[in-house]
This record gives structure tokens, sequence and C-alpha cells, in this order.
């Protein structure tokens, strides 16, 4: 069979795959839809090995044999019968169900007298269809996945199980088997021993062990870790109290049984095509730990240690923490670690954050999932925020070096980030304007540990919310929706890719995910019409290549992140387009309704810029095109002064942008490095309406960390075709907004 019918057949086929994320052993399945050709699928490669038997009666009990024996595209790694024999018995075997709340008495295997003298088919036959479906989907993915692509870099691939993803890297020579080494790694155990073994539905690598997958919960995990070398911060972790916190791995109803989400008939996108949406929402956790050799390189020793350096780093934190001022709250030094404001209890609370991120998904990163549509520009460095457990703070996080060797660094700060003087750049350490005064906290990448509930990550530093992590903050804050609506990370739908999303919805549309209006903590529905969209990772003009939408006659508010007090300028990214509707903006202290204020005129999305002259839009001329061009400063100042800015020339639309090294200056010509600018596909310099990207300046006004703030988006039309898209929003203290000496870079 060659591509062009199997184009064909995938093409004829699309909508009769059944869901997916909905697998079942009991579910039918249209077996017209099987192959019939010479050419076989995984399913009968599978089949056809007799080393895999034991894997492919997993996949038989769970329903997956049949998915994989239709078409589509999928990854499948399948252990050998030696190593499934050996994980079942590992897992029949466990006895630390007994101190765990989080297992059950030989993981949900039937139990069996004559455990011992059964093959692997029949152990197997023991096995619970759930424990058969976990194990199915932890080893597959829905997209295709070759080992020669991998570039050598640790990064995770996602699996079919929502939210779980398999690191992969290359054993080293300290590989617990040294026949391993130099091959490439899953999950540091399990090894690919014959690999990109293609099918005519994807490829399969076989493996030498199964792929093992943590069933502890994160704060098991910390606790595991406590025994090797994360003791003095486990034993902070288990005064404080936050091991019962990060237990949860589901929304749940107050009976303890886990919340379902149904949309009914009410998720398809504007051309009918029915969107995937979860039906359950997963939670997860970040934690970000000291190895004992950081504390004692600081004189820290034991949990005693720990306890009086608190009393030092936080006893006097409302010199910088604003929020402490503000609700008038005393700070305690005593035993009683589990009051919030307890020293200990602060320092741990500010490494916990509420979303669940593999190191490679921490931040937008380019690697061989994401390279085919990461669209960052011009040398530009990913940087995001996220909110922790200690009350109304950020943790800044920023990878330099993005196409190399990839660091991370926690709340690093430069002098003057976010601003220039050399028009068309933005700043680097040593350039005059820019001091590194902060090189951040290293994140360790070779050493994380997957937890069933989130990622435990080591770090070189010791982290605190202080005067540094406060300055850190002074800047433009570019706070990705994706960001602080933690469920899409913790289901796995940041990051994800559309063929992914495919997968889960039963391979039809996999370019958007719909949501139920209660999914989400920081979004409230005003019209229970309001459609919620995600548009996963691909070629839009979004910060990330991925944007969150409301559509249909939407009357929703988000509740921004908390920043330190101070007076902001309060901006919103749009595209002006014919479907983007005249709405209303309103701020509260609460999501009520009767909170909310309004905020300026009605703004309508559709206006064309070229038509309404109130923008003061023109656009950006090169100086190779007019010598006189200043690349559109001036307009620049009109704009900000009605309200408008240009998006940023930090990404760009459709695929990542080919100029990805930092533009070089001339001090000779001021627009040496603006002139580049110019006619590439940066956000920045997009013209055509329908297609630019603009900001709207939403208010200038005082923000308090102590109080919380919802922006409300009313549309203003009774118009189903309208949406809105909630791309991300800037928090831009007023003093970087009226600089006298530097202009906020374009970035």
């Amino acid at each position: 069979m060659n591509r062009m019918i199997l184009k064909i057949g995938k093409m004829l086929t699309m909508g009769c795959v059944a869901a997916l994320g909905l697998a079942s052993c009991s579910e039918d399945i249209d077996e017209s839809n099987l192959f019939s050709a010479d050419d076989k699928t995984i399913a009968e490669l599978l089949r056809d090995r007799g080393e895999l038997t034991g894997f492919y009666y997993i996949l038989q009990k769970s329903g997956f044999d049949k998915y994989l024996g239709t078409y589509g595209e999928y990854t499948c790694f399948a252990p050998l019968n030696e190593s499934v024999n050996k994980y079942l018995d590992s897992l029949y075997n466990d006895q630390s169900y007994l101190i765990s709340k989080a297992k059950q008495k030989h993981n949900g295997i039937t139990e069996a007298a004559e455990w011992g003298s059964l093959d692997v088919m029949g152990k197997v036959a023991l096995m619970s269809d759930s424990l058969c479906d976990d194990i199915a989907r932890f080893h597959l993915s829905g997209e295709k996945h070759m080992q020669v692509d991998f570039d050598g870099n640790a990064t995770t691939w996602t699996t079919m199980k929502t939210g779980r993803s398999i690191r992969i890297s290359t054993f080293k020579e300290d590989a617990y088997k040294t026949e391993f080494v130099g091959l490439t790694s899953l999950n540091d155990i399990s090894a690919i021993i014959e690999g990109d073994i293609e099918a005519i539905n994807g490829v399969l690598h076989i493996c030498s062990d199964v792929i093992p997958r943590s069933d502890r919960t994160a704060d098991d995990q910390l606790r595991v870790c406590g025994e090797k070398d994360l003791s003095i911060f486990y034993a902070a972790f288990e005064a404080t109290g936050y091991a019962d916190s990060l237990m949860v791995d589901k929304k749940v109803n107050p009976d303890g049984t886990a919340i379902t989400y149904d949309l009914g008939t009410n998720h398809n996108d504007r051309e009918g095509n029915s969107l995937y949406y979860p039906k359950e929402c997963i939670v997860k956790w970040t934690v970000f730990a000291e190895t004992d050799d950081v504390f004692r390189a600081q004189g820290i020793n034991s949990f005693e240690d720990l306890k009086a350096k608190c009393a030092e780093w936080y006893g006097n934190c409302g010199a910088w923490y604003d929020y402490i001022n503000e609700k008038g709250i005393t700070i305690s030094t005593g035993d009683d670690y589990t009051s919030k404001f307890n020293v200990v209890n602060m320092f741990v609370a500010y490494h916990i954050l509420r979303a669940g991120m593999p190191i490679d998904r921490i931040v937008y990163e380019y690697n061989s999932d994401t390279k085919g549509s990461w669209n960052f520009c011009f040398g530009y460095e990913p940087q995001e925020y996220f909110e922790t457990l200690l009350p109304n703070t950020l943790l800044k996080v920023w990878e330099t070096n993005p196409m190399g060797k990839k660091e991370l660094w926690l709340n690093r700060y430069l002098t003057n980030n976010t601003l220039t003087s050399k028009l068309g750049l933005f700043g680097t350490p040593g350039d005059g304007d820019h001091n590194l005064v902060f090189e951040g906290v290293p994140v360790d990448r070779e050493h994380s540990e997957d937890a069933l509930n989130g990622y435990i990550h080591r770090i070189k530093g010791i982290l605190l919310y202080d005067q540094n992590a406060k300055d850190a903050l002074h800047e433009r804050l570019r706070l990705d929706s994706s960001t602080f609506l933690y469920e899409l990370i913790n289901n796995g739908l940041r990051g994800a890719t559309a063929k992914y999303v495919s997968a889960l919805n039963g391979g039809g549309n996999g370019d958007r995910v719909a949501f139920e209006n209660t999914y989400f903590d920081n979004i409230v529905c005003y019209n229970p019409g309001t459609l919620l969209r995600f548009n996963v990772m691909g070629l839009w003009r979004a910060h990330n290549s991925d944007q969150f939408q409301g559509w249909d006659v939407y009357d929703f508010a988000i509740k921004l992140p908390h920043v330190p007090t101070g007076d902001y300028e309060l901006r919103i990214i749009y595209p002006p387009m014919g479907r983007g509707g005249l709405m209303q903006f309103y701020l509260g202290n609460s999501s009520k309704q009767s909170d909310m204020v309004a905020i300026g005129i009605p703004f309508d999305a559709c206006a064309n810029p070229y038509e309404d002259a109130t923008m003061g839009y023109e656009d950006v001329v090169s100086r190779a095109d007019d010598e006189t061009s200043d690349c559109g400063v001036e307009s620049d100042q009109r704009m900000h002064v009605r309200g408008y800015m240009r998006a940023p020339a930090s990404f760009s639309r459709g695929t990542y942008n080919t100029i990805t090294d930092p533009l070089a200056y001339d001090e000779s010509d001021i627009y040496s490095a603006a002139s580049k600018i110019i006619g590439s596909t940066s956000c920045r310099t997009e013209t055509g309406y329908g297609t630019m990207m603009l900001r709207r300046v939403i208010t200038t006004q005082r923000f308090e960390q102590g109080k919380d703030y919802w922006l409300r988006i009313k549309n203003l039309v009774n118009d189903k075709n309208l949406g809105w898209s909630f791309d991300f929003v800037e928090l831009v203290p007023l003093d970087i907004v009226n600089s006298q000496t530097m202009k906020e870079d374009w970035y």
C-alpha cells in the first residue's frame, strides 16, 4: 500500500474511530477500518512477535489492540515478555500499600495462591481492566516519535495517559545496566533495544523493561527522596503539613468522588466538527527542592538549622512582601509550622506550584516536539511567571540559551530588563544598560522526579521570596494564560500538539479543546452560553504558539495573577478581525458581578486599524524602502497615547521564525537592529486586517498584592459567530512605561 492510498484511507475513516480518551475493553470498534493490505499495522507487528505476547495481551484487555489496527499515527513502546513478567511480580508483591494511601493490595491484581508458578499470560489474565488500560496508555502516544529524531537532550514525549509523559534521554556510563550505555533511555530505566520499526500507522519501539510510571503521589515521592538526598527539605515539608495538599490528584466532590464535566452536544468548532473535551480535571503539583548538599553549603545541616535560617530570611519579610503589611499579618518564628505565616511554612510554600510540569515543559522550550511550531525569534529567551502556594506571590522562570544548552533559572534579575536604549534590542548582561544583579537559582535538569500527580525538581541554590525575587518582577510582566489557567498544564494540554489531541478525539479535530464552563478555578462564566476553547500548540499568531479563547455571546471573568503592589498599565493582546466582537471590560476585586466596575468605553475588536483613525496605526516601513523611516517609533508613541500598541517582536506567525539569533547593533546607526525586524514574520510588523496582532491598554491603576483582581470581558453583540482571544495579559509598572532614559523594548 503506498502513502497516497494511506492518506486517502485516513481521510475516509477519520470520523469513524471511537474516542481514544474513552477507551475500554467493552467499547465497540468499527472493524471495517482495519487494514487488509500486506503492510502491517502496529497491532499486527505486536501479534506476530512472540517475545511481545504479554504486552499484546494487555492491549487486548484494554481494547487498544483495535485502535492500533486502525488508521492513524501512533507510537508504541512494547516491553519484552520477561520484563512484563518481572514488572507484574513487583506490582503483585508490593507491600507499600500498607503505608501509602495511594495504593491498594496487589495494585488491583486478583490474588492467586499459584501466582509464582504462572507464566506471563496467566498473570496478565489476573490484571484488572483499569490496570491494563493504565499501563497501555502509558506505553502509547498519539504522535509518531522516531528514535532517530531524538536530539540527545533530555525531553519528554506525551503519552495517551492524559497528563503523563515519558522522559527521553540517553543512558550514560553510570547506567544501571552497562549494556544500555548509549541507548535511548525511557524514564532512566527502560532502554529501546530495537527502535524505529515502521508500521503503516506509526512506529514500534521494543523496550528492555516496562517503562516505570510512578503511582506515588507527590508527597509520597518526596518522602522517598527524603531518604536519599532531600532529607532536610522533606523534614520541613512534612512539618508544615503540605503532604495532605500534595496527595490530591483530581478535583473531587465533597463525598470524594471525582468531579465529571459534560458538555453534551455543545463541543463543536465553527465548522461543526466535534472537539475533544476533558471529562475529569487532573490536579498536579511542581515542587522545587534544595538537596542536602545545597543546604550544607550554606551551613544548614538539620531541620533545626533550617528553622533558624528561615527566621533570618522571613522574619522581616514585610520590608518587601507587601501582602504582609496590607493584611496586617504578624510573622511567626515559633513551632507551629502549619501556620501559613510561620517562617518555615512560608519557605516551603514558595517552592510549590499548583501546576505539574516536567523539566522541558516549564517554559515553551525548543526541542524535537516543539520545533515545528516554536515561534520565538531574534534571540528571545522564554520567561514565564507562576503563582506559588505562598499567598499572592509569583515565581519567575527564565531559560537562557534556548537554542543551545538550555539552562533554567528561578528569579533571575537584570537591571532594566524589558527596557533598552538600543532600538530593536532587548537586554543582555554587560551591554551597559543591563547588569546581572542576581543570576537566579539554577534548576537541575538531570535529576527530576516524576510522581503520579506532579514533579519534583532539584535546585542548586536557596530559593526565597526576598528582595531579589520582588525586584525580578519589576519589569513588563507578560502573563501567558496557559500559565495561570493551570488546569491546561495539569491535564496535558499546554504544549500538546494537534496530533496528540486528535488521538484523544478519536482521530477527529485536534486543533482545539473545548471545556465545560466550571472547569477552571480562575474563570467564572456569567452567560451559560459562553464557549471556552483552547487552541493547542500550532501555527497560530500567539505567544507560545497557543491561545485561550471565548466564543459565542461570551461573558466571563478571569482572575489575574497577583503582582507586587504598585501602579501598573494593564494590557491585553488581540487580533483585529471581523469575528472579534464589541465588548466591555470590567475590573473587580472578586468574581461577583456587583463588584465589577466598567473600564472605559466599549471596545471594538472588529475595527480595522487602517480605517479607524483613533488607533493611530501606520504600517512600519523599513529603511531599505525609505531612508528617512524610523521603523515605526513615532507611530508607536501615537498609538500608545490612544491606548494601542503593536504586538511584540519576540514571536512570529506560523512556523518558528528562521531568525533565531539576537540582532546586532551598530552605534553609528540607531536603526541598525530595528530595521532588521521589518519584513520578518514577527507579529510586530505583520500587516493586513485579519492577520495582524495588536495590544490594547485596558487601564492604568494601582494593583495591591493583598487584593484579587478579576478581568471581565462581556460581548455586547448578540452574534454567536464572534470570539475573543485571551492569549496573554501584560502588567507593566508605570515607571517602566514612562521611563525617561530608555524605552520599552519591542520584545
